[in-house]
């Protein structure tokens, strides 16, 4: 298997019909349903197999017999965790050559030949406006979300003060200025906006801030598990003295870590209601397909 040919897939759930149908009638003028297939790559773009296996448990019951979700982790020439632009775009320059052929069904995939495509959507499991969701858009016309939109999108339908708790320093201001742009449209550069001094984070309704932890994607793995909960306890509490009732998981990596987010809140004296990306994301792009389908 080359550097490139790192899918794991969900054994438990081979591909099946999907629950969307259309009732279509025969020559005879009796009904039947035809179920369609609905198939989704989950992409974790860093090369660390770990965290692409600590997703798939809080995504297990998401699963059902008509949805198939497969999980690609990132090239071994891919960084470990993803934590500023460049790493972003290594991230890709490094999966493009394994990811591309998954768009052409009709192309062999001479790099990974067991890739299960053709996929009905494309989720990115990297919280960021990460550019692989950009070259997919433009190879594409099946959906493809990266699991910062889709946690901004369930966030917003929540119609509550939001925040994200994230891992290192630099994706504070590189989140907010995320959220501007996504909410607001600013122009982007790079992995941010231009946006005018002066301007507060206000101006996106409800939006409280982003926190960070201090460690980065990899080191929430690597740290003792005492001193990453303490971490993110202490970020989760500021969002909620800060006006947060909900507040969004600001990395793949922290699946599984709503626990020390709650005692954060709990700390205050509050309650909030938590948003997990890849989660939010799944759910977002079944319901997509199958809007397609129908």
């Amino acid at each position: 298997m080359s550097s490139a040919e790192r899918l794991h897939k969900e054994d438990e759930h081979p591909r099946r019909s999907s629950t969307a149908s259309q009732h279509v009638k025969s020559p005879s003028g009796s009904s039947f349903v035809v179920q369609h297939n609905f198939s989704i790559l989950v992409i974790n773009p860093n090369s660390s197999e770990h965290m692409t296996m600590g997703l798939k448990p809080i995504l297990k019951d998401l699963m059902h017999p008509q949805l198939t979700l497969d999980f690609y982790t990132g090239s071994k020439t891919a960084p470990p965790s993803i934590d500023d632009e460049e790493t972003s775009l290594a991230s890709t320059n490094a999966n493009i050559p394994a990811i591309l052929p998954l768009l052409s069904p009709s192309t062999p995939n001479e790099i990974n030949p067991t890739l299960n495509g053709p996929y009905d959507a494309f989720l990115v499991a990297c919280f960021s406006a990460h550019p692989l969701t950009r070259v997919l858009r433009d190879h594409t016309r099946v959906p493809v979300l990266n699991i910062f939109e889709a946690s901004l999108l369930h966030a917003r339908a929540l119609a509550l003060p939001f925040g994200i708790v994230t891992t290192g320093k630099y994706w504070e201001e590189t989140l907010t200025n995320g959220v501007r742009e996504f909410f607001l449209g600013e122009k982007r550069d790079g992995l941010g906006v231009h946006h005018s001094e002066g301007d507060e984070i206000g101006q996106v309704r409800g939006f409280v801030g982003v926190r960070s932890t201090g460690l980065n994607a990899s080191e929430l793995h690597s740290t003792p598990k005492d001193v990453v909960d303490w971490r993110i306890v202490e970020a989760s509490a500021q969002l909620v003295r800060a006006g947060a009732q909900v507040i969004i998981l600001g990395c793949a990596g922290m699946a599984g870590m709503e626990s020390a987010v709650r005692t954060g809140a709990k700390n205050e004296g509050k309650e909030v209601r938590i948003i997990d990306g890849v989660r939010a994301g799944v759910v977002l792009l079944e319901g997509l397909v199958k809007s397609r389908v129908l």
